[in-house]
């Protein structure tokens, strides 16, 4: 999956993509080309400074790769992980994936689900900017302003 569709997509709602994954694979055999899998994945992550690798904890996860095959366009692949541990949701996301790559019929849906994940992922970066701006805390001391 195209690492700037991925986060865009999964962040529709999940319903919505399973009915545009269903619509535009209507007509359509739909073959994974791996066993889509969810479970629990280690976060690995690297500390800053000295780029010490530690793990951070599990989280849930999946994944699904799949190949699409129309009687007149041939066949195209998509692909989905998301760190959420749901299958059948990263199979649809898979499904849309490969539409949106091939430009079959159908990827103008798809567009339109990503705009939809994309408008949620700015609304929530706003919410979390405003609940940063009101717990930043001023240092300065008394009778001084602010310099930031």
């Amino acid at each position: 999956m195209d690492p700037e569709l991925n986060p865009d997509l999964a962040a529709a709602p999940r319903a919505e993509a399973l009915a545009v994954a269903a619509l535009v694979a209507a007509g359509r055999r739909v073959e994974p080309v791996t066993v889509p899998a969810e479970g629990l994945w280690l976060l690995r992550l690297a500390e800053p400074v000295r780029d010490d690798r530690f793990f951070v904890g599990e989280v849930p996860a999946a994944q699904a790769a799949v190949e699409l095959r129309d009687p007149v366009l041939g066949a195209c692949r998509g692909g989905a992980v998301l760190l959420h541990g749901d299958a059948e949701w990263a199979g649809a996301l898979a499904v849309c994936d490969a539409v949106a790559r091939a430009g079959w019929p159908g990827a103008h849906e798809v567009e339109a689900l990503r705009e939809r994940g994309r408008a949620a992922r700015r609304d929530l970066a706003r919410m979390r900017a405003a609940i940063r701006e009101r717990t930043r805390v001023s240092f300065a001391e008394l009778g001084q302003e602010d310099a930031g």
